[in-house]
């Protein structure tokens, strides 16, 4: 009787499954003490009513998780959906699956690889490897919103950052403030501050005897980089040689993170709990720190100089893109120098492992910027853009290796979706692994093959499909800081290669590097050991 009033609000749709769980879980607390009261009233012993309630419990416990595993594998409108029988039961798997080496982009391969192009990777979750699944997930018109993934650090959008709403409109609204602080006329100020700190990463490098790890130097560049534009100071990474303590605090916990974000309401949970998040404070007292002084020097007599000022005008006059709580807005500050430091510095260092592994790519690309820029005091920006090979390296670095490898996801409109042959129910959560689609054999010629020219003179030749492009995302949701990173990367990469001739330290392959990345939502690399030398 137990197991069918489970399944029962289940298959007739009158609820969600995961949201009668939750509140099922969330009621069962209450009862239980309820029922406690009333054997102590009644008269039973405390052991009477411990061995009472273990018994309702271990019943209770048993026919929800039961008819709960009856529902997802027999039941659920994915059933017919090819996948794991672990990850059709429950998220929880998921995680146990990464947690070792935090590599769920692999384990999507190898699962494409048994599965096909449609698999259900979670209760309510379909991973789809189809050219046609972009667009309609992702695109301009898409009728898909943000999933329940976004809920991590609070399932009030009003409370979260511009990455984390799930509320369109409120995304549309709040977006508008940053892209003033991204703006053309924005990004032509930020030009020279961030060529001044890679001048400074430039002699730094010079100083360094033997190889560099590249992929600390990259962090303490772009995190130096997102300081300078996003607060209008930069946090002495570069200067120092080493990590900010609070950028730390933050690294030490990607790979919790990695593992954690399979199961999104519970780092919510984790989140509320008192000292779960210590390691954190570091961090976060940093963001208080930057926001504050930030607020207390801004003159709103001038036009701000630097991103999260932009963002405090919004909030102080009142405007309609206003983050519109205090938590927003601190939200705001942390999105601000996590995710516009550790995507670009992941792509730094994997553009500077594909020109040590590809020296006839950077020998071509210093060619073209020695023809262009003869020495470092002919360098202008416009120079730079001009020379669209250094954009073709950046972009057939983030095709072969995003910065988001596994992708972002979403959830689809009550009505559903049509990807090609296959419908997909309304309400469930679905993804484009973005590596995996960028790397397909099926759409890309010489799929693995780092080949620059593919973005530019070889581009018909290669059937390049831009389409099919989406390191950035597509749609209202793409990627706020784009024109931004590509800003910061088109500098320092044509400054690094004007400057050094670039190759693998001696004996190093790179090979560890290149298989190691991990899937930490952005990714987390391994060292690389580089000789970085000067031109002679």
């Amino acid at each position: 009787m137990d197991l069918l009033s489970s399944i029962q609000p289940y298959s007739l749709g009158l609820l969600s499954e995961e949201y009668f769980t939750y509140e099922l879980l969330a009621t069962a607390p209450f009862v239980i003490i309820g029922l406690a009261a009333i054997y102590s009233l009644i008269g039973f012993s405390p052991f009477e009513i411990l061995m009472r309630l273990a018994i309702l419990i271990s019943s209770f416990n048993v026919s929800l998780f039961s008819s709960m595993v009856i529902y997802r594998l027999f039941f659920h409108r994915l059933r017919k959906f090819p996948g794991p029988l672990d990850l059709k039961v429950s998220r929880f798997f998921s995680a146990l699956r990464v947690s070792k080496h935090v590599q769920y982009h692999k384990e999507l391969a190898k699962l494409h690889g048994e599965y096909g192009d449609f698999i259900r990777t979670g209760p309510r979750e379909i991973c789809i490897v189809r050219k046609s699944a972009v667009a309609t997930i992702y695109g301009p018109n898409s009728k898909c919103g943000k999933s329940t993934w976004y809920t991590q650090s609070d399932f009030d959008s009003k409370k979260g950052s511009v990455v984390a709403t799930r509320d369109p409109e409120d995304h549309r609204r709040r977006r508008r403030a940053w892209d003033r602080g991204i703006s053309t006329k924005a990004l032509n100020s930020y030009v020279p501050r961030i060529k001044a700190l890679v001048n400074t990463f430039i002699s730094q490098i010079a100083q360094q005897k033997g190889p560099v790890d590249v992929t600390a130097w990259s962090n303490y560049l772009t995190f130096d980089i997102m300081g300078e534009v996003g607060f209008g100071e930069d946090f002495g990474c570069v200067a120092g040689g080493k990590t900010h303590a609070a950028i730390k605090a933050i690294h030490d916990h990607m790979h919790f993170l990695g593992i954690g974000s399979h199961i999104p309401w519970l780092l919510n949970v984790l989140g509320n709990i008192p000292g779960a998040t210590k390691g954190y404070i570091p961090f976060w007292d940093h963001c208080h720190s930057l926001l504050e002084a930030k607020r207390t020097n801004l003159n709103l007599d001038k036009d701000p100089q630097d991103i999260m000022s932009w963002l405090l005008k919004a909030v102080i006059e009142k405007d309609i893109s206003a983050s519109p709580t205090q938590e927003s807005l601190v939200e705001d500050c942390r999105a601000l120098i996590v995710a516009g430091s550790d995507t670009n510095a992941a792509t730094l260092a994997q553009a500077l492992f594909f020109l040590a592994r590809s020296p006839s790519v950077l020998r071509k690309l210093q060619a073209k910027i020695d023809a262009s820029m003869p020495s470092p005091a002919d360098w202008t920006y416009e120079n730079v853009k001009s020379i669209k090979y250094v954009d073709n390296i950046i972009d057939e670095t983030l095709r072969l290796k995003p910065a988001v490898l596994s992708g972002v996801y979403r959830v689809t409109p009550r009505e559903g979706i049509q990807i090609d042959e296959q419908f997909i129910p309304g309400d469930t959560n679905v993804f484009v692994p973005t590596q995996m689609i960028q790397t397909d054999p099926r759409f890309w010629k010489q799929a693995t093959d780092f080949i620059p020219e593919r973005f530019g003179e070889r581009s018909a030749e290669m059937n390049t499909d831009l389409g099919l492009y989406i390191p950035f995302t597509l749609g209202p949701y793409s990627c706020v800081g784009k024109q931004l990173a590509m800003t910061s990367l088109r500098i320092a990469i044509s400054c690094i290669a004007q400057h050094f001739d670039i190759s693998f330290a001696p004996g190093g392959t790179g090979e560890e590097f290149d298989n190691g990345a991990k899937d930490t939502f952005t990714t987390t690399l391994p060292s690389l050991m580089l000789q970085l030398s000067p031109r002679k």
